[in-house]
């Protein structure tokens, strides 16, 4: 059986729209509409894929999703011939006249690229900096020129016109992010680059609060929480939305009670926070003083 090369996701329901967020999201969707790609760059965590579905979904196509690596390569993208299919024809229909007949062709499967070329899907290409510089050449064409290269259709003329419905949004971390290459100059010069920082503070609120089922106020005081430390450190892309996502979910599992004075609920934010810094390769001393920073932002966040 084909996998499918689409989902047509509902999301809707899951996703908060604030001022902010619906005024990002109708320029983008201008953007897109004019016949742009669009570019959203970020920091890990900062809500650029869950906008990239959002914005999407607003548009109203089957939506094809990509996810850079390493290993991604132009067959993922355009398709390529995998396995064989055989034919045989036996022809005994006059008892003395014997003919068989036999066929091998290779069979050709469209990339995920291509079928949303073909049939005007929009495409959410997620991380695609990711992927080799070489891989992503492919993309030149098909955002200037508005065609696609697919070898399986006639020698003479290989190239595809691209459905009018077709779009594409990109999602990336900023390029000193491990794992990343740096994109080709001719690729971003063909999209719009927006740069996702961090959202305005009620946007952050309604969001935790949304996603985690705790109430507004408490959401309040994490996002406050999160906020001091972020605003406290060198390395602010580390401590991302998703760590205070997590703090109000355990503190809804476990019935925490926010409070200054509630020493299981500052182990929690301990715990919490040290995952986010731990990337940092931090030693002991420096932990003790991030450990410190985390409880002057819990005083701060109740104005001790």
């Amino acid at each position: 059986m084909e996998e499918p090369k689409y989902f047509d996701i509902d999301l809707n329901e899951s996703y908060v729209e604030t001022q902010y967020i619906k005024e990002l999201t109708d320029r983008v969707s201008n953007y897109l509409e004019t016949g742009f790609p669009v570019h959203l760059r970020g920091a890990a965590g900062v809500g650029k894929t869950a906008l990239a579905f959002h914005i999407a979904q607003k548009i109203g196509r089957p939506i094809v999703f990509m996810c850079g690596s390493e290993d991604f390569s132009n067959l993922d993208l355009i398709g390529g011939y995998f396995g064989t299919r055989r034919s045989l024809i036996v022809d005994n229909y006059i008892s003395s006249v014997y003919k068989r007949k036999e066929e091998a062709k290779k069979v050709w499967t469209d990339g995920r690229l291509a079928t949303a070329c073909k049939d005007g899907y929009t495409v959410i290409y997620d991380e695609f900096t990711r992927a080799k510089p070489e891989v992503n050449n492919v993309l030149l064409s098909v955002l200037e020129e508005q065609m696609i290269d697919i070898p399986k259709y006639s020698s003479e003329n290989t190239y595809l016109k691209i459905n009018p419905n077709f779009r594409m949004i990109f999602t990336s971390n900023p390029e000193e992010y491990a794992g990343v290459y740096k994109s080709a100059n001719a690729l971003i010069d063909r999209m719009i680059t927006i740069d996702i920082n961090d959202m305005d503070i009620n946007t952050e609120r309604l969001i935790i609060a949304y996603k985690s089922g705790i109430s507004e106020h408490n959401a309040r005081i994490i996002t406050n929480i999160t906020r001091y430390i972020r605003n406290s450190i060198k390395e602010k892309n580390w401590l991302s939305i998703r760590g205070s996502i997590m703090l109000a979910k355990i503190v809804k599992r476990m019935d925490l009670e926010l409070n200054p004075n509630n020493e299981k609920f500052r182990k929690v934010c301990r715990d919490v926070y040290n995952s986010s810094s731990s990337m940092l390769g931090i030693n002991a001393l420096e932990k003790e003083k991030y450990n410190l920073l985390i409880d002057k932002a819990i005083n701060n966040a109740f104005n001790i």
